[in-house]
């Protein structure tokens, strides 16, 4: 939930955009559609739960929408690259190859955020056992 403060053109962001560190979130798709229509409804401060006041909220929003495509084209990129399929784990190794092993599985978690949203949108599958694929192209 948001709320715009109109006599300052602002925006009391809650827990979607953070003055430090990134938000969590259940759903990604949900989540991208929540930051659209709010970078929509302001141009100034953002007053967020967490963190210092941001006073370009909308540059924010921008700046998180922007970081979720280029994880998308990410995730995409390396599953491409590493054959017919891949599991989650074996995605974060590649994409978050720089960040310490100990954070790998709360990154994985990310990943499938990532490789459901691009599942609903046709662009990825998945078997029974988890493992993820491009999504076969019909020819005509």
């Amino acid at each position: 939930m948001a709320f715009v403060l109109e006599e300052e053109n602002a925006m009391f962001t809650g827990d979607n955009v953070l003055g430090h560190g990134t938000a969590v979130f259940e759903d990604l798709a949900v989540y991208l559609d929540s930051l659209t229509r709010m970078r929509d409804q302001f141009h100034g401060r953002a007053y967020p739960g967490h963190g210092t006041v941001i006073e370009d909220g909308r540059a924010r929003i921008e700046e998180y929408i922007a970081h979720r495509k280029q994880r998308e084209e990410e995730i995409l990129q390396a599953l491409r690259n590493h054959g017919k399929e891949a599991s989650s784990m074996e995605l974060v190794k590649v994409v978050y190859k720089d960040v310490p092993e100990d954070l790998h599985v709360p990154a994985a978690n990310g990943v499938v955020q990532v490789l459901r949203k691009l599942e609903a949108e046709g662009k990825v599958g998945r078997d029974q056992r988890e493992r993820w694929h491009i999504a076969d192209k019909a020819t005509l």
